[in-house]
C-alpha cells in the first residue's frame, strides 16, 4: 500500500499537476519508481519535467521497494520512523531497514528528528557527494544528474527575480574601498566564527570528474567552506574536516588564486553558511547562469567592475580570470559586458594595466538576516514561479488543441 489520502489541499494541487497524463514516459519502468519520480518532478521541490532523463535517475537510486516507501517520507521536515511507518500502513521494523539503506546513501536526510525527502538539486546532490565516496553506483549517479543539469530545467523557476544566492568577495578585491566593504568580505566570515570546516570535495566537480571531465582551474578536492553549526553537521557526518582561521584564510588565498568565485546563500554572515568556491566549467549554479538566465536567483552584487577603456590595452587577460563571460575579445579588440558581471572581481588583479576597478553597485541590497528572513523575503515570488511552473507543465501535456 503506497498511499494515504489525508493530504493538505496544496500538496493535493502540486500532485494532482504533476501526475497529469504523459504520454511519453516509457513502460519499463516500475509503477513505484514513476510514483516517486512524480514527487522529486514536483515545482514543491524545484523538480525537473517527467520523462526519461528523471526517470532513470529515480530508478537509479531507489529500488522499487524503496521508492513505495520513499512516497511516504515527507519533503524537508525530518519526521520520525513512527509517523511514516503510520502514514504507509507498515511494520516500523519492517521499513526501519529500507530507511537506514536509504539514508546510508544519502538518497533521502536521516537525523535524529527522523527523515525527509531533499530536492535532487540543490539538495540530494551536495548531500550525496560531499563526503567524496567513490564507487561505481556514485559514477553513475554523476552522469546521470549532470545530463538532467544539461537540459537547463532550471530555467523554469528563473521567470521572476528571487536572489538566493550571492557573490562574497575576498579582501583583495574590495582593499581600495577600505573598511565600508569590511561587513561583507571573506575575511570578516573567518573573524566572526570559531567553528569552520571544509567539505571532503566540492560536489560539481566530483560529478564531472566522476564522468571523466576535467577542472580547468581546480581539483574536486577544493571543497565548499562551511561556517558555524553547519560545520559541526558536516564534521560528525564525516564530510569534512574542522581547519583553523589561519588555514582557512590560506584556502581562501589559495581558491582566490585559481580564479574561483565565491558564492554563498543571500544571507548576513551572521549566520551558519556553506561558501561554494566555483568555476565556470564545472560549477551547476554558474552553468544555469551562463547558459540558462539564473541571474534571476543572484542577488545585486555589492559592486562591479568597470573598465578604463582608455588604460586598456586589449591583452586579454582578464577573459580567463573571468567566469560568467562578461570579458571577451572581438576582432582583437576588449569587451566588457557589465550585464553578465556578477561582481566577482577577479578580473582586477588580472589586468595587468591597472583599467579593470570595482565601483559601488546602486542597487546592492543587504543580504537577509537569517535563513527565515531570507525565505520569507523571497516566498511570493517563489511561490508564483511554482503555480506558473506546474500550469506551463499541465498546458503542454495538454498539447495544442485540447
Amino acid at each position: 500500500m503506497c498511499y494515504k489520502n489525508s493530504q493538505p489541499l496544496t500538496r493535493i494541487w502540486f500532485r494532482k499537476v504533476a501526475s497529469m497524463p504523459s504520454p511519453d514516459i516509457p513502460t519499463r519502468y516500475p509503477k513505484e519508481i514513476v510514483d516517486l519520480a512524480r514527487v522529486f518532478s514536483s515545482p514543491m521541490l524545484l523538480g525537473p519535467p517527467m520523462g526519461e532523463p528523471l526517470l532513470a535517475l529515480v530508478n537509479h537510486l531507489f529500488s522499487p521497494e524503496e521508492a513505495c516507501v520513499a512516497l511516504h517520507i515527507p519533503r524537508y521536515i525530518p519526521t520520525p520512523l513512527e509517523k511514516i511507518a503510520k502514514k504507509a500502513a507498515r511494520d516500523p521494523g519492517e521499513i526501519k531497514v529500507l530507511l537506514e539503506a536509504m539514508a546510508e546513501r544519502r538518497v533521502i536526510w536521516s537525523s535524529e528528528r527522523g527523515y525527509c525527502l531533499l530536492p535532487l538539486i540543490p539538495g540530494m546532490f551536495e548531500y550525496l557527494l560531499m563526503d567524496g565516496r567513490d564507487s561505481p553506483w556514485h559514477r553513475e549517479y554523476a552522469r546521470l544528474i549532470n545530463a538532467l543539469c544539461a537540459s537547463g530545467y532550471q530555467r523554469e523557476y528563473y521567470r521572476n527575480k528571487s536572489p538566493l544566492i550571492r557573490n562574497i568577495p575576498v579582501d583583495e578585491q574590495v582593499a581600495v574601498h577600505g573598511k565600508v566593504m569590511d561587513e561583507v568580505t571573506m575575511s570578516r566570515m573567518i573573524e566572526d566564527y570559531d567553528r569552520m570546516a571544509v567539505l571532503n570535495v566540492c560536489q560539481c566537480r566530483q560529478s564531472l570528474a566522476f564522468a571523466g571531465e576535467k577542472c580547468l582551474r581546480s581539483s574536486p578536492l577544493d571543497g565548499c567552506l562551511v561556517f558555524g553549526s553547519f560545520a559541526d553537521t558536516v564534521v560528525e557526518r564525516k564530510s569534512g574536516r574542522y581547519v583553523s582561521k589561519e588555514e582557512m584564510r590560506s584556502i581562501v588565498r589559495d581558491r582566490w588564486e585559481k580564479n574561483l568565485v565565491f558564492m554563498t546563500a543571500n544571507v548576513s554572515h551572521a549566520g551558519p553558511n556553506a561558501i561554494c568556491t566555483c568555476c565556470s566549467c564545472c560549477c551547476h549554479f554558474l552553468e544555469s547562469v551562463n547558459r540558462f538566465g539564473g541571474t534571476s536567483a543572484l542577488a545585486p552584487p555589492r559592486f562591479f567592475a568597470f573598465v578604463d577603456e582608455g588604460a586598456c590595452v586589449s591583452c586579454g587577460a582578464c577573459v580567463p580570470a573571468c567566469n560568467t563571460g562578461a570579458h571577451t575579445l572581438e576582432g582583437g579588440v576588449h569587451v566588457f559586458d557589465q550585464n553578465r558581471c556578477i561582481g566577482c572581481g577577479l578580473c582586477v588583479p588580472a589586468c595587468p594595466t591597472g583599467a579593470i576597478r570595482t565601483r559601488p553597485n546602486p542597487s546592492y541590497k543587504p543580504p537577509a538576516k537569517n535563513w527565515l528572513a531570507l525565505a520569507l523575503k523571497n516566498l511570493p515570488a517563489s511561490l508564483v514561479n511554482l503555480v506558473v511552473t506546474s500550469v506551463a507543465r499541465r498546458l503542454r501535456r495538454a498539447g495544442p488543441g485540447r
